[in-house]
């Protein structure tokens, strides 16, 4: 079992000293404490070790307004709900315990840095409590601290939702404080961890102004694999005049017609995809074409567009194996790759940084290969991987 960390002596017997003279119109004891954890168990943070819940006096925990995910300080509407909570419910047992780290700028010892509850803790100022129970936590880094702070306003007790504005606010106090860089691949990956509770668009939209607010220029695209909008799979396909992807709305003999048939996959072994190029290609006699990108931005690109074409081969090998098995021939014996109807068209434009060489344009722009070179598409042409 491993040992727990815990806040020190002194620091707990001076709060349990101040604790006796607090208000406690909530009725709050160890053994409500103890209850919690059954109901609302410890968080687990990356970066974070747990050092204990505790009952702590509110004179000695502090809320920094700067450092708040909320774009505005504390909403009225919010704190009187949370104010008719505690009058109609008391307090309850399954509620988000708040999170709070050891005061680095206190000269004290015995002062904590809340990082949730803000809204809390003034609505039990305006209800006249003074005691409330707390997670304690310290952190490997300002970065996993700051993530921390915005995963714990992920619940479902009342609360007020984070907001696009909020989360742009925190991206630029990270830039700020020196947390992250003000690089896009920063900005994106961290807005990523801190809006997790948020959707594709959302996220995507919180990027687009961080970027625009801190003048930097993204330079990986991904897709959204819903929708038709402009970013999404859909629009690249229509945008460069590919049939678009699947067999849906179309005849039998519009497919025919149509010639070949398309779809997007993020591996190239996907077994959805593959699956499908059998059953179409079979029943139509006519190419399925298998378009490869990355629904995350990646740090190595290239490396993953190399491993994509390994796997696709491998799994080639595969169906073939099984068809010489299904035709009772034994061993694999010769067959033309040509006569392989599921193939690698190539990899969708995702390297998007400003090239200085070429007018200030993005390197990629248009279906590129293993190594982001642009290529045609040619429905009758060759699979990507015999090129």
């Amino acid at each position: 079992m491993t040992k727990l960390i815990k806040v020190c002596v002194d620091t707990i017997m001076a709060w349990a000293k101040i604790a006796l003279k607090c208000a406690n119109p909530l009725g709050l004891t160890e053994e409500t404490l103890e209850e919690t954890k059954e109901f609302a168990p410890p968080k687990v943070f990356k970066g974070g070790k747990y050092l204990g819940r505790y009952l702590v006096p509110d004179e000695f925990v502090r809320y920094d307004e700067k450092e708040q995910p909320r774009d505005k300080t504390n909403d009225p509407e919010h704190v009187n709900s949370l104010i008719n909570s505690f009058t109609v419910n008391g307090y309850n047992l399954d509620a988000n315990v708040p999170v709070a780290v050891l005061d680095k700028d206190n000269v004290s010892l015995h002062h904590l840095k809340g990082l949730s509850g803000f809204h809390r803790k003034a609505a039990r100022s305006n209800y006249g409590q003074e005691i409330y129970i707390y997670d304690v936590y310290e952190f490997d880094s300002p970065y996993d601290e700051v993530i921390a702070r915005n995963e714990t306003n992920h619940h479902k007790n009342p609360h007020l939702s984070q907001t696009k504005e909020d989360y742009k606010k925190e991206v630029t106090n990270a830039i700020h404080n020196g947390i992250i860089t003000s690089d896009a691949d920063d900005i994106s990956r961290f807005v990523d961890t801190i809006a997790s509770d948020k959707n594709w668009n959302t996220r995507k939209e919180i990027k687009e102004q961080s970027f625009k607010n801190h003048q930097v220029f993204p330079n990986f695209r991904t897709y959204n694999s819903v929708g038709k909008k402009e970013g999404t799979l859909h629009s690249f396909f229509v945008n460069n005049g590919f049939a678009v992807q699947g067999v849906g709305k179309r005849t039998d003999e519009e497919l025919i017609k149509q010639g070949y048939i398309t779809y997007c996959a993020t591996d190239g072994d996907n077994l959805q995809a593959w699956a499908r190029g059998i059953k179409y290609s079979t029943l139509y006699n006519i190419p399925v074409w298998i378009f490869g990108y990355s629904s995350t931005r990646i740090p190595n690109l290239s490396k993953f567009r190399q491993d994509y074409v390994t796997d696709f081969e491998t799994m080639k090998e595969t169906v073939v194996t099984f068809c010489f098995n299904v035709a009772a021939q034994g061993e694999v014996g010769e067959y033309n790759d040509e006569d392989v109807l599921i193939k690698l068209a190539g990899f969708l434009p995702q390297n998007v940084k400003v090239d200085p060489t070429n007018k200030g344009l993005p390197h990629e722009t248009t279906l590129v290969d293993v190594n982001g070179n642009p290529i045609k598409f040619d429905p009758d042409g060759d699979c990507l991987t015999i090129k």
